[in-house]
């Protein structure tokens, strides 16, 4: 077995070095979805649709129209034109003054020329008001604004032998900085660099140490908590630790597999190591304590073992089932790292549990020490009942279960109702720089949002035929954006078409598109060789069927960035006629991930329930008996669940969303080891029901509750996270463990004795449905 282990361990090995860490919004939507194409194509065809920030901020004694400070301006926007690599357009208020014959010399210039600038069009008017964000009242403030599409990323640069390869963001930031670095900006000013990109880069940057951090301390927690829970059973600290290597040998094989089927580290896959290591622990839990037990009862190492294997390998194979169903519900969510990371925690609870009835058997006999007590005069409820506290402790809970079910089962009927009214009253989280840390990069983007007019930019493709020759086709594209910008939220919008009507404007004082075919080649040419307004990088004659219209909205909350996606498809279909248009860019990559997000939560809650109900009637082969499972374990959490995250304000994300999930996966497992020594109870030793009940309660007590408070802690771990998304994930989870526990030893004992009662679950011998522990007269002398 130890070879076959090491075997196992040197194949996950190679798998191990093909995992990467990922970073992305394009992360969670289908790769074939319309909104991921669309993003491909205003990046590719475009070269547009991401957006960074140069702030330049002056102090009390200057300003933007100081002579030093418009020159420092003027040398980034050359800097950024000349070495950001992926630039497209670099737009500032040094461009607009220096249109009418260069950059003003002398401040009077500048307020004159800027003055000049905004009397010359409502579209000037407004880039000036995003690039000179406080113009007319402190002029403190000027923007220079970067927009680019795809980046190149060298293939030869990587960090930590590829497991961080170089991001786009990452490559554009570095050239960023560095032409920053080259301009001296005269004493009182200062440059802040910012926007989405920026963000995202600076995150994507804490992603490896966040998940070594969380799993260090993960592994701490669950340690200390094994330890404190199990060693009054378990006698000696080092045996705390044998099931522990079994669920780290689980956990190399996973991310293992991870790597061979190409599933990458991410903001949500962050949790996984974590959420694999308090799940697995569970299965080696049960078999040591069952093994041990059955030493105490003095049988040898290797009946020991084959007993354990056959009692407990029952219920955990109960449990693996249900945890499967549970994990692999989440192949339904629509936000695909939701479902990679349910098919690798289930991978990792099969590997936990296959491994427990082969390399922790092993183990256990290996280094078993013979320390083991024997008394044949002490019956089964003598011996746990005299184990220690935790069984005292549970002894007294079974015996106020069994004298007063139907007060438990009322009590928690009521507190269940509460969390029923509360589910839908849980918010869901609309707003996707909520779900990333709070870091100097994301105080630099919300200052940003509050300072600009229009810190967004939403872009339309509008797809015709030969659009650039066809006059009617772009009168309709200037209807298009005259209708757009009356609207709500839309500050402006700029397109070959407006721009080359604003430039008709200047020249002949008519804003119109030129009907003669010539001046109108010419006109759009010349918007290629300028940077103001920002339309010139669209390469004309490589998209001679489409033209990208760029709308500068305000900063929008969750549904008011909803209105606005609607309104610019609504308004587009009413005024372009037989073209058609493609909304996109950031905006609709937040909204269609907020939608998969919640359109998940009602598929795979539906879909785990069902199928798990399903599973354990034929599994128990009684649809009743499942009923009660699923009933009063995994729907009463999920209830309960409900209330504490409207109480304790966690909102529903891509994470959270799977709570129903694992609540019926991995919550209703501690049912079933009740549940199931119920059943043994009631087989072996034909005591009644409440008997049966007290004895599980006392007999599962330390094993589930140990590898409860592992679960519940190693998903609470990750409340300390700086990742919002991960850390509501922990408080959620952790609360359904805890409440899953309640049920399990309270609400589901107080049913299973009232049914009980009226005959409708067995009473008596279960049939054969628990395999007898053979009675033994004699200790086993251990086997050599």
């Amino acid at each position: 077995m130890f070879v076959a282990v090491l075997l196992l361990v040197g194949v996950a090995g190679v798998g191990v070095l093909g995992v990467q860490m990922n970073m992305g919004m394009e992360l969670y939507l289908e790769d074939d979805s319309d909104t991921v194409q669309n993003w491909d194509e205003l990046q590719d065809d475009f070269n547009t649709g991401n957006v960074v920030f140069a702030v330049v901020e002056t102090d009390n004694e200057t300003d933007i129209f100081d002579p030093e400070v418009m020159r420092s301006v003027d040398e980034l926007t050359q800097q950024y034109s000349t070495n950001v690599d992926a630039a497209a357009t670099v737009t500032s208020y040094t461009q607009l003054l220096a249109q009418n014959g260069g950059l003003p010399e002398t401040r009077n210039e500048a307020v004159a020329g800027l003055s000049a600038v905004e009397s010359s069009s409502e579209q000037n008017a407004q880039i000036l008001d995003n690039l000179v964000p406080t113009y007319g009242e402190s002029n403190d403030t000027a923007i220079v604004q970067l927009q680019y599409g795809s980046a190149e990323v060298p293939d030869n640069e990587s960090d930590l032998f590829g497991f961080m390869p170089p991001s786009e963001g990452e490559v554009v930031k570095d050239q960023i900085n560095a032409a920053t670095d080259a301009v001296t900006l005269p004493d009182g000013a200062t440059v802040t660099i910012t926007g989405g990109p920026i963000f995202q880069e600076a995150a994507f940057g804490l992603m490896l140490p966040e998940m070594i951090t969380l799993f260090a301390l993960a592994f701490t927690v669950i340690l200390v908590t094994m330890t404190l829970v199990m060693r009054g059973r378990l006698r000696k600290t080092r045996r705390v630790v044998i099931p522990l290597a079994t669920t780290l040998v689980a956990l190399l094989t996973m991310v293992g597999m991870m790597g061979v089927v190409g599933f990458n580290f991410n903001a949500i896959m962050l949790g996984v190591l974590p959420v694999a290591l308090g799940l697995g622990i569970d299965y080696g839990l049960q078999i040591q304590t069952r093994y041990v037990e059955e030493r105490e009862n003095g049988r040898g190492t290797v009946d020991a073992a084959g007993i354990a294997a056959r009692t407990a390998g029952r219920s955990l194979t109960l449990a693996l089932g249900t945890t499967l169903v549970g994990l692999g519900s989440l192949l339904a969510a629509s936000v695909p790292p939701v479902r990679q990371f349910g098919v690798t925690a289930a991978f990792s609870v099969l590997m936990s549990m296959v491994l427990s009835l082969t390399l922790l058997i092993a183990l256990l006999t290996t280094f078993d020490d013979g320390d083991a007590t024997t008394d044949e005069d002490t019956n089964r409820s003598e011996k746990t009942d005299s184990t220690g506290s935790v069984e005292r402790a549970a002894g007294a809970l079974g015996d106020v279960i069994t004298a007063r079910p139907l007060a438990v089962v009322l009590v928690f009927a009521l507190v269940i109702a509460g969390g029923l009214a509360a589910y839908p009253m849980v918010q869901t989280q609309d707003n996707m720089f909520d779900y990333w840390p709070d870091i100097e990069e994301k105080d630099d983007l919300e200052d940003l949002e509050s300072t600009v007019g229009s810190p967004n930019v939403l872009y339309v493709v509008v797809d015709g035929d030969d659009i650039y020759n066809d006059q009617g086709q772009l009168e309709a594209v200037s209807e298009f954006e005259s209708e757009i910008g009356q609207t709500d939220h839309v500050v402006t919008s700029l397109s070959p078409v407006s721009a080359v009507e604003t430039r008709t404007e200047r020249q002949t004082g008519v804003r119109s598109i030129p009907d003669n075919a010539t001046v109108r080649e010419a006109q759009f040419d010349a918007l290629q060789r300028t940077d103001v307004p920002p339309v010139g990088a669209q390469p004309f004659d490589e998209t001679p069927d489409r033209l990208l219209v760029q709308l500068y909205v305000e900063e929008l909350n969750g549904s008011e960035e909803e209105e606005v996606i609607a309104t610019t498809a609504e308004t587009a279909n009413a005024t372009l006629g037989t073209m058609d248009a493609r909304v996109s860019g950031n905006i609709v990559i937040n909204r269609n991930v907020i939608e998969n997000v919640t359109a998940g939560l009602t598929a795979t809650t539906l879909l785990s329930f069902g199928a798990g109900l399903v599973f354990l009637g034929l599994a128990l082969r009684s649809g009743r008996e499942s009923a009660v499972l699923v009933g009063a374990v995994a729907a009463s959490t999920m209830a309960l669940v409900a209330g504490g995250m409207f109480l304790i304000g966690v909102p529903w994300n891509p994470l959270t969303v799977t709570t129903a999930s694992i609540v019926f996966g991995v919550g209703i497992t501690y049912g079933i080891h009740v549940y199931e020594r119920f059943r043994e109870e009631l087989a072996v030793t034909g005591v009644s029901p409440d008997e049966a009940i007290r004895a599980a309660i006392v007999a599962k007590a330390r094993p589930v509750m140990g590898s409860g408070a592992t679960t519940m802690f190693g998903f609470g771990v990750l409340i300390v996270s700086d990742f919002p998304v991960l850390s509501n994930f922990g408080l959620a989870i952790a609360l359904a463990m805890g409440l899953a526990l309640l049920s399990a030893f309270v609400f589901m004992p107080a049913v299973v004795l009232l049914l009980s009662r009226v005959s409708v679950l067995p009473a008596g011998a279960t049939g054969g449905a628990t395999d007898p522990v053979p009675e033994q007269d004699a200790p086993v002398p251990d086997d050599d």
